[in-house]
C-alpha cells in the first residue's frame, strides 16, 4: 500500500505525460527483467545489469565514494572481453572524475613526489617490449602492462581526490570493509577447501592441502595465493592496529579489535613463514622509531600480549582447523648461508635469466620455458622486476620505493599526533619496510588482483603525505577552496 501511494504521488507530480509513461514502462521492464533473471539467470545479462547499476551508483555518488566502492570491488574481478572488471571500473571512475574536473566539481590531477620514478618505470616497460620475440609472449606482456597502467590510473585518481584528513579517514573505512570481506572469504575457503563460494566466479579448486585429506590447508583467499594473502594480512595488521589506536569510540575500537584478531587468524592459516618474519621485523623497526615515546611497562605488557596471542593463535589453528602448524614450519626452516634452502634454485634461475638481457629486460612477461630449458619462478619481487624491465627499470622501481620511504619518514614518531595523516605516515613507512622485506621471497606482480592492493597502499602513503605536508600555496585554505 505504501509503495502504491508513493507511485501515485510520483505519477501526479510529473508534468510531462510522455515522461510519466516512459518512466512507468521502464519500471515495468526492469521488474520483468529482474524476475526473468531470478528464475533463469544468464551470466551475460547479469553482467550488463551489474554494469548499469554500477554506472548509476558511481555517477550519483561523489568521486571519493566511488573510489571507496572500487576498493571494496577490487578483490573480486570478473573477466570481460577487454580485460577484467577492475579495468572497466577504474576507467569508468576516471571518465566520471575527468568530466567532473571539466565542470570544476572535482580537483584536477596533482603532481606527486614520485612522478619521476613512475615516469621512468613506464618508459622502462615500453622499452622492454623490444625483446618480446613471439606473439604468445606479446599477449601476456600486453596484459601485464595493462594491469600496470590501470594501477597507475587508480593511484593518481586516489591521490588527487584525497584533499583533507576527513577524506583520508573515509577511505580507510572502505579499506576496513574490503579487508573484512577478504578475511571472511578466506575463512570460508578454510572450511570448504576445494569448494566454490560462487560457482563460475569465486572458486577454490586449487586450494593447497586438499590433496592431503584436507589437512595442512594453506588458504589463498581472494588472491588464490597463500603467500600473497599472508603478505596482505601482515601489512593490514599494522593498518588495523593503527586504526584501533586512533578510534574515538568504544564500539569502533571493539569492532576493529575483532577485525585484527580475524586478520591474525587468517595470517596463521596461510602457513607462510616469510610474512610472519617480515611483520616481526617491521614491528621491531616500529619500536625503534617510537623508542623515545615508549614506556617500559607498557612495552613489556604489549610484548607479552603479542607473544601470547601468537602462541594461542598458532595452537588454535593447528589443532582446531583444517590448517597446519606455522610454528613447526618456522622451526624447520633451513638456510644456506643467509638464503632459505627452498629459494636457492629459484633465485639462481631468476638471476641467470636476468643476465640474458640485463639492461632492458625480457619484457613484462616471465616465460617458464626458453626452448627446452625450464625456468623456476624467481620467488623474489626484485628479480622479477629485473627480468621484466632490466636493471634500468629495477633502478626506477627502487627509486619509487626509496622516495616513498623518504617522504613517509617525515611523519615523525608520534602515533597520536593531532594530525591523523601525519600519524599514519609512520605506519605507512613501516608497512613499506615490511613490504620491501617480504618481497625478497615473493612477487606482488605474480597476481593480477593483488597488484591493485599494493598500488592502493602506495597511493594511501602519498595521499597522506600530501595532506600532512601540502605543497606551498596549497595549504588548508587552498584545499578548502578546491573542495568548494
Amino acid at each position: 500500500m505504501v509503495l502504491a501511494a508513493r507511485f501515485r504521488n510520483w505519477w501526479r507530480a510529473g508534468r510531462d505525460p510522455l515522461a510519466r509513461i516512459g518512466g512507468a514502462i521502464t519500471i515495468a521492464a526492469l521488474g520483468i527483467l529482474i524476475g526473468v533473471q531470478y528464475m533463469k539467470p544468464d551470466k551475460r545479462m547479469l553482467g550488463v545489469m551489474a554494469a548499469a547499476v554500477l554506472f548509476g551508483v558511481t555517477w550519483r555518488v561523489d568521486t571519493l565514494s566511488g573510489i571507496g566502492l572500487l576498493i571494496i570491488a577490487i578483490p573480486y574481478p570478473r573477466g570481460t572481453v577487454f580485460g577484467s572488471s577492475n579495468f572497466a571500473f577504474v576507467l569508468l571512475l576516471m571518465m566520471i572524475w575527468l568530466l567532473r574536473v571539466t565542470q570544476r566539481r572535482s580537483p584536477p590531477p596533482r603532481r606527486t613526489p614520485v612522478d619521476f620514478a613512475i615516469g621512468g618505470l613506464v618508459l622502462a616497460y615500453v622499452i622492454s617490449f623490444y625483446n618480446i620475440d613471439n606473439l604468445n609472449s606479446l599477449k601476456y606482456a600486453l596484459e601485464s602492462t595493462e594491469l600496470f597502467a590501470v594501477s597507475l590510473l587508480m593511484f593518481y585518481m586516489l591521490v588527487s581526490n584525497v584533499r583533507n584528513e576527513a577524506d583520508f579517514e573515509r577511505l580507510q573505512v572502505f579499506q576496513a570493509i574490503s579487508l573484512t570481506t577478504i578475511l571472511l572469504l578466506a575463512v570460508f575457503e578454510l572450511n570448504h577447501p576445494g569448494g566454490a563460494f560462487i560457482r563460475g566466479w569465486i572458486e577454490f579448486g586449487q586450494t593447497v592441502g586438499t590433496e592431503m585429506n584436507t589437512r595442512n590447508v594453506r588458504v589463498g583467499g581472494a588472491f588464490y595465493d597463500f603467500e600473497l594473502l599472508s603478505e596482505f594480512c601482515a601489512l593490514n595488521t599494522l593498518l588495523v592496529g593503527f586504526m584501533i589506536l586512533r578510534a574515538r569510540s568504544f564500539y569502533r575500537r571493539l569492532a576493529l579489535s575483532g577485525l585484527l584478531a580475524l586478520d591474525i587468524f587468517v595470517l596463521f592459516t596461510t602457513l607462510t613463514r616469510g610474512a610472519v618474519i617480515a611483520l616481526s621485523l617491521g614491528l621491531v623497526y616500529l619500536l625503534f622509531r617510537i623508542r623515545r615515546r615508549v614506556n617500559i611497562v607498557a612495552l613489556t605488557i604489549a610484548g607479552a600480549s603479542i607473544g601470547g596471542t601468537a602462541i594461542l593463535m598458532n595452537y588454535a589453528v593447528a589443532n582446531f582447523t583444517r590448517s597446519g602448524n606455522l610454528g613447526a614450519r618456522l622451526r624447520q626452516t633451513r638456510f644456506l648461508g643467509i638464503i632459505p634452502d627452498d629459494r636457492v634454485r629459484p633465485w639462481m634461475d631468476g638471476w641467470t635469466r636476468f643476465l640474458e638481457h640485463p639492461l632492458i629486460g625480457h619484457g613484462p612477461f616471465y616465460s617458464a620455458m626458453t626452448g627446452t630449458h625450464r625456468w623456476y619462478w624467481p620467488h623474489n619481487g626484485y628479480l622479477l622486476v629485473a627480468n621484466y624491465v632490466g636493471s634500468v627499470g629495477l633502478g626506477f622501481f627502487l627509486a619509487l620505493l626509496f622516495t616513498m620511504l623518504a617522504i613517509s619518514s617525515r611523519g615523525g614518531d608520534d602515533l597520536r599526533h593531532p594530525s591523523y595523516a601525519r600519524a599514519y605516515l609512520l605506519i605507512a613507512h613501516v608497512q613499506l619496510v615490511t613490504f620491501m622485506i617480504d618481497e625478497l621471497k615473493i612477487e606482488y606482480l605474480r597476481n593480477p588482483t593483488y597488484q591493485f592492493e599494493v598500488w592502493l597502499m602506495f597511493a594511501m602513503l602519498v595521499a597522506a603525505y600530501r595532506v600532512a605536508f601540502p605543497p606551498s600555496g596549497q595549504g588548508s585554505a587552498a584545499i578548502v577552496r578546491a573542495a568548494a
